[in-house]
């Protein structure tokens, strides 16, 4: 059984993560254009403005934003994670296939 101390303590850091959590929250509202309507295009109609999301957390950000992730520095780092990641991927590929079809190439020009 978990004791009560260790209850106390988790649900004490659960509510501190939510509270942190409406403060990121609040201070997004600002950046939160997708919520904001654009009442002049559109013949009357309210459309929203055109927008594109972060890569990371979802928030709205400018349509012109390169690259596509929000001013959060955990979001920029997580891009650049996410770079150095799909550079190794790409790497290992490459690699892969030089091992593998390599040798068959090889082999076939040496048949002619």
């Amino acid at each position: 059984m978990v004791s009560k101390e260790k209850l106390k303590k988790q649900v004490e850091k659960t509510a501190n993560a939510l509270k942190g959590a409406g403060k990121k929250i609040s201070s997004n509202k600002k950046m939160n254009s997708g919520k904001e309507r654009n009442k002049d295009s559109g013949k009357g109609r309210n459309t929203v403005q055109p927008h594109r999301h972060c890569r990371m957390c979802h928030i709205p950000i400018d349509i012109k934003r390169e690259p596509p992730i929000c001013v959060e520095q955990k979001c920029e780092d997580d891009w650049k994670k996410n770079k150095k990641n799909e550079k190794m991927v790409r790497i290992a590929f490459f690699i892969f296939a030089a091992v593998f079809l390599g040798p068959l190439i090889f082999k076939g020009i040496l048949a002619f």
